[in-house]
């Protein structure tokens, strides 16, 4: 019954310093949690945007809170609304041409510049202008101005917050009628909701200027073109500029550009239960509660506020899977709770953010009835250790045993020690695959189920197989995400089956092989940072010297040089080419260029890397081993076949998935399958805890 939920990727568990204590049980029954989905603060998560896309089944409603006040802002209409702040953008293109206005917007976002699509009215006729980014300054938005230029051929107008105020009136259509006025005069002209002693207003603002000069040359213009107005810069500091965008069909939605100074809370009209609330910009993701936006550190941050219990069916659901024993799911639920009341107000506008850094929290489509339940049955409960709420640590997979706080921060956790735990389950569902040999002496693996067994073997017991498929690929190892391509093989090509190995799994998995030089640049980036001294490019050797008492790395050197790091599960991301870092610290170096050849009368020969290996005949013909290839094999015995090289490389080979204090989720669910209830589960890899309301 849990072959359907293969493939689903675990919660590494990124870890923050160790909390002893610090929140009391009259502080964690607070009932409500605020999550940032766009945030940066210059610590923890860090990811915003230009703009946040707001979607909604039947509308939503929009509060302001400003230093003139909070007011209710009047229905605009629509299911879908865009939010930016006011501040300097780009006009990368402006034309009438839609199809136009689409492929600037499209040429921006492949080379990864943001690339909206805005309605403007010149004369009465629609126009289309691509807007990008957001910026702080004039300065800044001049710099990207130029780069965009000079990336894609385009001319960006730089635009800014500052503009006149033509007059206040009665109705949005009254503002609009004055707008179009205004355009016709081919003057930039906005519906602006002005928020003051708790009721909001319309006015007409015009220009979108970047200095007083421009303010300056603006009145005179509109003066001359549209005389009847006093054309003053505006007071109030609690505003929304009305624009609108186009987004995802040529029907426009409205954009409140706010002011830096408020904060908008938008909740959706309530339709059916549960209300909810899409944000596109967070993969169409739907959500339960308030979104509020606001200019938070310099940057438009979207906080997701929901009652606890609600914001933790989505956190379940993103770290377990639905389906999964309902103790489980209970262990999952208690140990969210305690992370989220545990993180205080880490960012200052929100408790936390939905990401790893604190906890995934993908919204209401994670959602299911047995991981509300789980929350439900549980309601609560949170984990404490001599009265104080404890650190909440969790991670997919353990590898065999759990870790000591002494290898992942260098200290002891007192309420965390090395415990066994069944992780073995991904290890048991994982796809075979083969280490096979070509007809050139080629070593490299493919997927069993690519490949058909012959029915023959070769001399020294090994099968012979074909390929099944065209376009197989052979890989430098069991997977098809971590390891790289060596050749493609066409159907009917013939291999000789080595060995078999599973696949990548959070259980066991290989990084690799590496070149020395490849390990030096990896070692040298943690030395420079840890002013630590440099490595050769050709590194002979990398050895772990040091292990906890769960078998994690502790300490390593290359070539005799410790490799520094600021804590042990650091190690984790020293080795890492790309986004391929390695799972645990739970691991092995094979230097694969070492080896040893025991020949006549107990001799035996030691192989650095770099001396040549050679295979000799009954007549003394001495050939290269395996050929021009610098993999090649060495027979063990009892079927055991190592590969090695000519020259020095080196594989990593490991067990688990994350930093392996606290809870593993896939032991979890091992100890659920066999009977243990949530608190026998949690109790078991927390010691001296109790789980109380």
């Amino acid at each position: 019954m849990w072959k359907k939920w293969m493939g689903k990727v675990l919660s590494a568990g990124l870890i923050s310093a160790v909390l002893l204590g610090g929140y009391t049980p009259a502080q964690a029954a607070n009932k409500n949690i605020r999550v940032a989905l766009f945030v940066d603060t210059g610590q923890g998560y860090r990811g915003v945007v230009p703009a946040v896309t707001l979607t909604t089944e039947k509308g939503m409603e929009v509060t302001l809170s400003g230093p003139e006040g909070k007011a209710k802002l009047p229905g605009l209409g629509g299911d879908d609304a865009r939010f930016r702040v006011d501040e300097f953008h780009l006009i990368v293109a402006e034309t009438s041409d839609w199809n136009r206005a689409q492929q600037v917007a499209q040429q921006l976002s492949q080379r990864k510049y943001e690339g909206s699509i805005q309605v403007a009215r010149r004369g009465g006729q629609v126009v289309y202008q691509v807007v990008s980014g957001s910026y702080g300054t004039y300065q800044a938005a001049a710099n990207q101005a130029k780069t965009i230029a000079s990336a894609t051929g385009q001319q960006p107008a730089v635009k800014g917050p500052l503009r006149l105020e033509a007059g206040r009136f009665n109705s949005l259509k009254e503002a609009q009628d004055w707008q179009e006025i205004f355009g016709a005069s081919g003057i930039s002209a906005y519906p602006v909701l002005v928020a003051d002693n708790g009721k909001a207003s319309y006015a007409v603002w015009i220009g979108d200027e970047v200095s007083q000069d421009g303010l300056n040359a603006l009145a005179k213009k509109a003066a001359a073109e549209v005389p009847g107005f006093s054309y003053r810069q505006p007071a109030s500091k609690s505003y929304v500029v009305l624009k609108q965008d186009v987004f995802g069909s040529r029907d426009p939605i409205w954009k409140y550009v706010f002011s830096p100074t408020v904060k908008l809370t938008i909740e959706p009209n309530k339709a059916g239960s549960p209300s909810l609330i899409g944000v596109v910009e967070r993969e169409n993701r739907t959500y339960r509660g308030e979104m509020e936006v606001s200019d938070y550190k310099g940057h438009l941050t979207l906080v997701n506020e929901l009652s606890m219990e609600e914001y933790l069916y989505g956190v379940v659901g993103s770290e377990m899977a639905p389906g999964w024993p309902i103790e489980a799911l209970k262990t999952q639920a208690v140990l969210a709770r305690t992370r989220a009341v545990g993180t205080g107000n880490k960012y200052g506008v929100a408790n936390l953010s939905d990401t790893v850094y604190e906890q995934a929290y993908y919204g209401y489509t994670k959602e299911s009835k047995d991981i509300r339940k789980a929350v439900d049955d549980t309601e609560g409960e949170v984990i404490y250790y001599q009265g104080k709420i404890a650190e909440s640590l969790f991670y997919s997979n353990a590898g065999g045993m759990t870790a000591d706080g002494t290898e992942v921060w260098g200290n002891p956790v007192p309420y965390l020690r090395p415990v066994m735990s069944d992780d073995t389950y991904p290890l048991e569902q994982a796809k075979v695959w083969y280490l096979v040999s070509l007809a050139d002496g080629t070593l490299g693996y493919i997927r069993s189920d690519l490949v058909r067994a012959t029915g023959d073997s070769n001399a020294v017991g090994l099968r012979y197989a074909v390929v099944s498929t065209d376009n197989t690929n052979l890989r430098s190892g069991p997977s098809t995400a971590y390891h790289r391509v060596l050749s493609t093989l066409p159907i009917g090509a013939e291999v000789t089956i080595v060995a078999e190995e599973p696949e990548e799994n959070a259980y066991s998995w290989t990084r690799g092989p590496y070149t020395p030089a490849e390990v030096a640049g990896m070692v040298n980036a943690t030395q420079a940072k840890n002013k630590a001294p440099q490595v050769s490019s050709s590194l002979k050797t990398l050895r772990v010297t040091e292990r906890g008492p769960s078998g994690r790395v502790l300490e390593m050197e290359a070539d005799g040089t410790k490799v520094a790091v600021s804590s042990p599960d650091s190690y984790r991301t020293v080795f890492q080419q790309g986004a391929s870092s390695l799972r645990s610290t739970k691991f092995d170096v094979e230097e694969m260029g070492t080896f040893t050849i025991l020949g006549a009368n107990g001799k035996s020969m030691s192989h650095p890397a770099g001396r040549d290996v050679q295979v000799v005949g009954a007549d003394n013909y001495a050939v290269s081993a395996n050929g021009y290839n610098d993999q090649f094999l060495i027979y063990r015995g009892a079927d055991d076949w190592r590969v090695a090289s000519k020259t020095q490389q080196f594989l990593f080979r490991g067990n688990g998935f994350g930093h392996g204090l606290g809870v593993s989720q896939y032991g979890a669910k091992a100890m659920a399958e066999s009977g243990y209830d949530y608190k026998e589960i949690l109790q078991h890899y927390y010691q001296d805890v109790t789980i109380e309301p």
